[in-house]
């Protein structure tokens, strides 16, 4: 699943990422990283203190961070705020 590279796993807290199926307490398994392409769903630290879970996408000089559910709004930041931390690459759950 995971391949070669560092790769480390997080426990999803909150339902932004609903509509993409990552649920509130779901595993994602996450590829190390600094950069990635529009449209991938990454884990973005931003301002140096709050790590999220969302989709990215570049507009000039900003960065998107787009939540995969309808109720929340998207977060377009100033580039210098957000730091790419790794790229999703798996998910893990339990029932």
């Amino acid at each position: 699943m995971i391949g070669a590279g560092l790769h480390y796993a997080l426990t999803v807290d909150g339902d932004s990422m609903i509509e993409a199926g990552i649920l509130d307490g779901d595993t994602i398994v996450i590829a190390g990283c600094d950069t990635a392409r529009d449209g991938e769903i990454i884990v973005a630290l931003v301002d140096g203190q709050e790590a999220t879970l969302k989709k990215i996408r570049r507009a000039g000089r900003e960065i998107e961070l787009i939540p995969s559910n309808r109720q929340y709004q998207v977060q377009r930041l100033a580039a210098d705020r957000v730091r790419i931390q790794g790229r999703l690459v798996g998910l893990l759950r339990r029932y």
